[in-house]
């Protein structure tokens, strides 16, 4: 007979007739359990008892041990006998014997012992990890997945899956690396901590020559490594970033050499920049690589206006000297966590990690920011960037003060929202004589996509305009969340007024006086904060209307019938 513990419980006899171990009860269920993750091996019956209760132990635990293991044999193995019984008692204990019933999970275990007698590369090793891989793809004891006697068990066959994904990837990879990222997916799905999944999925899509794939996979093993652990990724796979950014951009430049341009800094100051590669932002990108360039540059927008687009641009144009690291997590023993992530993509090693890994609680001393500046030395210009960086506490903005003075290679690029953000802040004492405001793309700056609706639908936000060709589900989405980003330090009036716009069309200030039953001076002063956050725009006569036709149709789909109506009314009595 076999039982099978990977998945749902199940049991066949002989014939491969299925057996009833579903109806079995619960604790009968259990202590099959137990015994399947230790089978071969003699459990007290103590040991096994407080496997299964733990600390709520019946009153005989003994009796009832024998109880549920008298159930178990009744109903797999009616016509059984001690001579045949696979729980076999013995020693005063027992124990699941495979020498009488098949069990997947020793099956498993012989299969990941066998590993070791194989040579390391050959396709005997892949066979074996394809059989390991067939068993594995189902964890065991799902009934009981906290259970302490099933952690250990279920860690196990998680381990084996992922080892076996991996190795079968890294085969796959020269011959079919399309098969070889959906193993390495499928690894980082099951141990999404893991980094070497990340690195072999990176190395599957470069191989692809899908380089962005790349580089998205890497940022999302940096996200989940700062939002659920709190550290950075490893300088290896940093490493494998850096080659991936640097192939892209020798990619670019070789496909397109005619579309180097020469842009004038400052008066007479002639600065060969690359082309972006993103839209727009040209004057911007011109100024951080001119000759004269300074030493700190505050980057400002609001809620969707490309930001961190713009500081992974600055890596694409500066591979291996950009570094960029997120203020916003940036708290407690986790203070320094932008600055390591930012040194990482600068290739630091692990006596810099280490310096950053002790200073969590304290300020960094001169000396070991002397040992950091290292990494900023040499004759191209090397970039740090802080993005969402107006929550930097004033211990990071004095080390950050300290490295501008004392490197003079280094860049600093600090973004967040908008100016006011910084009254009363650390961050505000780290002045620039630069500010950049990102703007709205024009239409000029979109011609490259062909699609001369873009302009109106996006009015040039640059993540609508990332989002404008994506199904209409997933556009209105990210245009809901721009409108409630921008307008959540404004009054409530100004969802009013949005909203009033997206069903009636443009309005002027009287016809909103009676929608809204606020004043003049309450909606002057909310259409000028609507305006600046680039959400609606003002005609020659005074009426306002939304900037992007996707936000507009956006708020009115959550508008329903009665209350569009109700507006309409209102607009229709008062006029």
């Amino acid at each position: 007979m076999r039982v099978s513990v990977l998945g749902q419980l199940a049991v066949a006899d002989g014939d491969g007739v299925a057996l009833p171990a579903g109806e079995l009860p619960r604790r009968a269920r259990q202590v099959l359990g137990v015994l399947a993750a230790r089978h071969d091996r003699i459990q007290s019956k103590d040991a096994l008892a407080d496997a299964v209760w733990g600390v709520k132990l019946p009153g005989n635990h003994v009796a009832a041990l024998e109880h549920y293991v008298s159930v178990i044999r009744r109903r797999l193995q009616p016509a059984g006998n001690a001579a045949s019984w696979f729980i076999v008692t013995r020693s005063g204990g027992y124990l699941f014997d495979t020498g009488r019933a098949a069990l997947d999970l020793a099956d498993l275990r012989a299969g990941i012992r066998g590993l070791d007698a194989l040579p390391t590369d050959g396709p005997e090793r892949l066979a074996a990890h394809a059989g390991i891989l067939d068993l594995a793809r189902q964890l065991p004891f799902p009934e009981d997945p906290y259970a302490d006697w099933a952690e250990a068990a279920r860690a196990e066959v998680q381990f084996a899956a992922v080892n076996s994904l991996l190795a079968l990837a890294k085969a796959a990879q020269p011959e079919d690396p399309a098969r070889s990222l959906r193993l390495a997916l499928d690894a980082i799905e099951l141990s999404p901590y893991l980094e070497c999944g990340y690195e072999a999925a990176m190395s599957a899509a470069a191989a692809m020559d899908r380089p962005d794939e790349a580089l998205r996979i890497f940022d999302r093993c940096r996200r989940v490594l700062d939002e659920e652990l709190g550290v950075a990724p490893s300088a290896g796979i940093v490493r494998l970033q850096r080659e991936v950014l640097a192939s892209r951009h020798a990619a670019v430049a070789a496909a397109e050499p005619e579309r180097i341009e020469r842009v004038v800094v400052l008066p007479g100051t002639p600065v060969v920049v690359p082309q972006e590669r993103f839209l727009g932002r040209a004057t911007q990108l011109s100024i951080m690589f001119g000759p004269d360039a300074p030493r700190v540059v505050h980057v400002v927008g609001p809620v969707g206006a490309g930001k961190s687009a713009f500081l992974a641009e600055l890596g694409r144009h500066a591979p291996g000297r950009t570094g960029v690291g997120h203020g916003g997590s940036s708290a407690g023993v986790l203070r320094l966590s932008w600055l390591r992530a930012a040194l990482i993509e600068l290739g630091a090693g692990p006596d810099v990690l280490s310096i950053l890994d002790a200073a969590a609680d304290r300020p960094l001393r001169s000396d070991e920011l002397e040992l950091i500046s290292v990494l900023f030395a040499g004759p191209e210009p090397a970039f740090l960037g802080v993005d969402d960086a107006a929550d930097l506490d004033a211990t990071s903005v004095a080390e950050l003060a300290w490295l501008s003075r004392h490197c003079p290679g280094l860049r600093i690029v600090l973004t967040y929202c908008y100016p006011s953000q910084l009254v009363g802040r650390p961050l505000a004492n780290l002045s620039t004589p630069v500010v950049l405001r990102l703007s709205p793309l024009t239409a000029v700056e979109l011609e490259p996509l062909g699609d001369d609706t873009v302009a109106e639908r996006s009015a040039g936000i640059p993540a609508l305009v990332a989002v404008a060709s994506r199904p209409q589900e997933i556009a209105y989405a990210v245009a809901m969340q721009i409108a409630r980003e921008r307008t959540r330090w404004m009054p409530d009036l100004a969802w009013e007024v949005l909203r009033s716009c997206a069903v009636l069309g443009p309005l002027g200030t009287i016809d909103l006086v009676p929608l809204t039953g606020r004043t003049v001076p309450e909606l002057l002063s909310c259409i000028d904060s609507l305006v600046h956050a680039h959400l609606l725009s003002e005609g020659l006569d005074g009426a306002v209307q939304h900037r992007s036709t996707m936000i507009r149709d956006a708020i009115a789909e959550q508008v329903s019938y009665a209350s569009s109506a109700h507006l309409r009314n209102q607009l229709a009595a008062a006029s």
